[in-house]
């Protein structure tokens, strides 16, 4: 039987020898924090995503954070799509903020621009989008004018949308700030790591300041705010300045995957491969299941097909989560409650050829046929 993996990881020879030259000059340097790739890897990534500014942190939970604290959220509230990962909740409870949640459309993934007012309060400081899957929602521009003109600061969760571009603008430059994640999962890589972009230069500094433990000058202790340790080192930028090189091919061919399966499954009696109207990072590539089917089923049949589906982004919604049901106990979230409980990630990644596609999709299909939303 065919097998396809969840994901394929590559680094090719190109890349391997790229990234080992530049281990081995930082070894001869013996610079290993603050230093040249640190600073090329923030200009690189800014000129890529067309932001003024970038400044690299050690995660993409920390770089959330941080914008959260720079745009001064502390003991207000800030709004977060209920269908996000946690660390986007943490991020903003760790800054000092109260956190309200917004529904959003199940076939989107996103909240509305009508959603994210309902969720706002006078005490709103901030509101996150969450482009999931790489997905960018539809709403995001009106989303973005609405927060200016009321004086809140728009935070894009980007972690999953490397590349991702709607309406002539890339992911992370709709709003106030941003931030990605290059978590090893991710479309692009540094291992452990994030970035900040912003087009504000009192936020950029805020971040550089506060990623520091609140030092203006690196190598001096002399600190002017309460910042922690959330510094990316020198050898995971070169591995991040690798694999920005190489993102715009790797976008590419996961889009031209994600296109591939758009075509295989347009006719499916059931269930609808969401593929966005806007160039996206192809980070995942989500199928919407028929409301009432059993996820679990399907899966199981998919991987007696010898196909393994990626994670869900996400499975449980967070007012769902254990530490938060207590918190959340009389909030209805539908939108996201669906949204969470339909989607299926199918495998995507760029060395996922035509035959494995294909088998792919037949054994969705049989598995749709097996499993009907009256199994449930």
């Amino acid at each position: 039987m065919l097998s396809v993996p969840a994901v394929e990881i590559e680094v090719d020879d190109t890349e391997r020898r790229e990234v080992l030259a530049g281990i081995d000059r930082l070894l001869r340097a013996g610079r290993f924090s603050q230093g040249e790739n640190v600073e090329r890897f923030e200009a690189e990534f800014a000129a890529f995503t067309r932001a003024r500014h970038a400044v690299a942190v050690s995660s993409g939970t920390a770089a959330l954070e941080l914008v959260f604290q720079a745009v001064h959220v502390r003991g207000r509230e800030v709004v977060v799509p209920a269908n996000t990962n946690f660390a986007t909740y943490v991020a903003a409870e760790r800054a000092g903020a109260r956190v309200r949640l917004a529904d959003v459309d199940p076939c989107t993934l996103s909240p509305s621009l009508d959603q994210v007012r309902a969720a706002c309060t006078p005490r709103t400081a901030a509101v996150t989008v969450v482009h999931m899957g790489g997905l960018i929602g539809p709403e995001t521009r009106r989303i973005a004018a609405w927060c200016r003109s009321s004086g809140i600061a728009l935070v894009e969760d980007c972690a999953h949308a490397h590349g991702s571009e709607r309406d002539g603008l890339h992911a992370g430059t709709f709003g106030t700030a941003a931030a990605f994640s290059f978590f090893a999962t991710k479309v692009m890589t540094s291992g452990e790591g994030g970035m900040v972009v912003t087009g504000d230069p009192g936020v950029a500094e805020e971040v550089r300041l506060l990623r520091n433990l609140g030092k203006p000058e690196p190598w001096v202790s002399r600190h002017t705010r309460l910042g922690w340790n959330a510094r990316l080192p020198e050898i995971a930028a070169v591995l991040g300045r690798a694999q920005l090189t190489r993102l715009p091919e790797t976008v590419a061919a996961r889009r031209q995957v994600a296109a591939a399966y758009a075509e295989a499954l347009k006719d499916t009696a059931v269930g609808e491969f969401l593929l966005p109207d806007h160039p996206y990072s192809g980070y995942k590539a989500l199928f919407l299941l028929p409301p009432g089917s059993d996820r679990g089923l399907v899966k199981g049949a998919l991987r007696e097909h010898g196909v393994q589906p990626q994670g869900e982004v996400y499975a449980t919604p967070l007012h769902h989560q254990p530490v938060l049901r207590e918190r959340y106990r009389a909030a209805e979230f539908p939108g996201a409650e669906r949204s969470c409980a339909d989607q299926l990630c199918l495998p995507i990644y760029p060395s996922l050829d035509d035959q494995r596609l294909a088998h792919v999709v037949l054994a969705l299909t049989e598995a749709l046929t097996e499993v009907r939303p009256h199994d449930r």
